[in-house]
């Protein structure tokens, strides 16, 4: 045994979690949808208020190149876009200020294996409670964005309205290319 004896035995909301995942794939397979991750976000809320869709595995990746010495060709390999943890975010920082506290104090956030039902048993995890960060609906948000400046700058648009966009747009590549590169160099260091 490894992880499976120091790890507890799963909450209600573990297995509320697992069960949407599933019901996720089922669709996704009734659908004939293939290389998609089910996705679930909103989860701080009830599971009839959790928001359920589906991911596809290439929207994920990216292609890492290795060179295998000076003069060589480089070697393009895919991956799967790395996920940090963000040392700004609430989570991090409320451990941070309290660490010392939930470590003497023994805080901790954990229903108990088969507690379905009673005090405690619709409890969440702090990580859960304190973000407030809804990847996919924040995703979802962005495509408004880009279809609202599709429909304002089309052939027909004037001059200024292009050129403003054409501004706005190479700012936001520049800044999203150097952001990401960034986190791609963080993530080679570790």
């Amino acid at each position: 045994f490894r992880s499976q004896a120091r790890g507890s035995l799963p909450s209600k909301f573990d297995c509320d979690y697992a069960y949407v995942l599933g019901h996720i794939c089922y669709h996704a397979l009734a659908a004939g949808l293939n290389g998609y991750m089910a996705t679930v976000t909103n989860l701080k809320n009830p599971v009839n208020k959790w928001k359920c869709g589906a991911a596809p595995f290439t929207a994920m990746m990216t292609v890492r190149r290795y060179s295998r010495g000076p003069g060589t060709l480089s070697i393009g390999k895919p991956a799967i876009h790395p996920a940090t943890v963000d040392m700004k975010g609430k989570a991090y920082e409320l451990l941070r200020q309290n660490a010392a506290r939930f470590l003497m104090e023994d805080i901790y956030r954990n229903p108990g294996p088969l507690q379905f039902d009673g005090p405690g048993s619709d409890a969440k995890a702090v990580t859960l409670s304190v973000e407030d960060q809804d990847y996919m609906g924040r995703i979802k948000h962005l495509q408004e964005y880009l279809n609202e400046v599709r429909a304002i700058v089309k052939p027909g648009c004037s001059q200024d309205v292009l050129k403003a966009a054409l501004s706005a747009m190479a700012s936001v590549t520049e800044i999203l290319s150097v952001m990401a590169a960034r986190s791609t160099t963080e993530q080679r260091i570790l």
